[in-house]
């Protein structure tokens, strides 16, 4: 029982920060209307946004496991806040850069999914009982872009962006008891034998030297792309195309119910089948999915089927990343491994914010980012082979 109130609170935690987060695209065709940003400003704000959020992940997770977990994420529902009402005010692009780019940026990092999934594995040792939970809480965190999605556009067809990012400063304080839940109980001792004699910065560097991980680093930043460009400019992409914003929105809300079956099916399938060669799918059917969005004729129908393909496979690669993560350096410090493969993912998040704004701006177009979005993902599909799996001795890490 407690650990069922474990996995739903820590995926309460990862739906509200990833739900707003993954919407925030919802905004940008009245941004563009109302204000004098341009696409250019908003999509280096939203990367800016990504960057930081991922280059926050594993500083918070290091803070998380040496000083708790609730500590940490009061500290980032606290600051989304604050970033959310500061943003609100902004008359001008560097405000709203800062606001939203930097103080939300750093903020949401610290309620990130690699902070969440580290603190809730180091109460599971088996590896198939792990992947299935993440796979678990990578589905809980996908309602939240299926429940927040219709929210924002509700929010900013009724109350424009300023006023409804008021009420999402307010909303975001509602959800600091979740953090408790991770006062229930001490972590389990076996999960955490690796690394527990070392610093952290030791664990880095042993880390660094491994190729597996490096290679899992290089292909997850792909992945932040993906999901930037797909989630911030879908709206504007169906725009261009003469098509209303709102079928951009349903769009972004069944990527969020596909995706609560997408990572279920992954996680599950995780704990039996080489990680590697899942993501590797998964990256090869997604560049399969951008491929045909670009070369169909543009409608309703292409909006929708491509956003349910899409969603199958949005955070569909959280599960075997984080748990190839967890195989090769165990869980002790998976909050701070997984974080900085995070990081590789939210510097691609800031590639794909920035280049769909600048495509927009001088050509009126996504299709160069869309093109951009193919190749990546074939390279990242390639990039998964050589990754060996094998769990490390554990006199490795004596």
């Amino acid at each position: 029982m407690k650990k069922f109130i474990l996995i739903l609170c820590a995926g309460s935690i990862l739906a509200v920060g990833n739900g707003f987060r993954m919407s925030l695209g919802i905004y940008v065709p009245d941004l563009l209307s109302s204000t004098v940003f341009g696409a250019s400003m908003i999509g280096l704000t939203y990367g800016i946004f990504n960057l930081l959020w991922g280059s926050m992940s594993p500083i918070a997770g290091a803070f998380a496991e040496q000083k708790g977990y609730v500590k940490t994420f009061i500290v980032g529902f606290v600051g989304v806040s604050i970033s959310f009402y500061v943003t609100s005010l902004a008359v001008n692009p560097l405000h709203f850069l800062f606001g939203l780019g930097v103080i939300g940026g750093l903020s949401a990092g610290i309620i990130s999914v690699p902070v969440v999934i580290g603190g809730v594995s180091k109460y599971f040792d088996d590896d198939k009982t792990r992947s299935t939970v993440t796979g678990i809480l990578m589905s809980l965190a996908a309602t939240g872009m299926f429940i927040f999605t219709p929210i924002n556009q509700f929010l900013v067809t009724t109350f424009k962006w300023s006023l409804s990012f008021q009420i999402v400063a307010f909303f975001y304080l509602f959800f600091i008891p979740m953090s408790l839940v991770f006062l229930l109980k001490k972590p389990i001792k076996k999960a955490q034998k690796k690394f527990t004699k070392r610093k952290i910065r030791d664990v880095v560097k042993y880390a660094f030297k491994d190729k597996s991980y490096r290679y899992l680093i290089l292909g997850f930043f792909v992945c932040g792309l993906h999901v930037a460009l797909i989630s911030n400019y879908l709206p504007v992409f169906a725009k261009i195309k003469g098509l209303e914003t709102t079928i951009a929105a349903t769009g972004l809300t069944l990527v969020g119910v596909f995706n609560m079956i997408g990572t279920l099916i992954s996680g599950k399938v995780s704990g039996f089948i080489k990680k590697k060669y899942i993501l590797s799918f998964i990256y090869f059917a997604r560049s399969i999915a951008i491929f045909l969005l670009l070369i169909l004729p543009t409608n309703n129908y292409t909006i929708i089927a491509f956003s349910c393909v899409i969603g199958l496979l949005w955070l569909s690669t959280v599960p075997p990343t984080s748990g190839i993560v967890a195989n090769l350096f165990g869980t002790r410090y998976l909050s701070t491994l997984f974080g900085i493969v995070m990081v590789s993912h939210q510097a691609g998040a800031f590639v794909g914010s920035f280049v769909g704004g600048l495509a927009i701006d001088l050509y009126g177009s996504l299709d160069l980012a869309w093109i951009l979005g193919i190749i990546i993902s074939l390279f990242s599909a390639f990039i998964h082979f050589p990754i060996i799996e094998k769990e490390k001795s554990e006199e490795v890490f004596a």
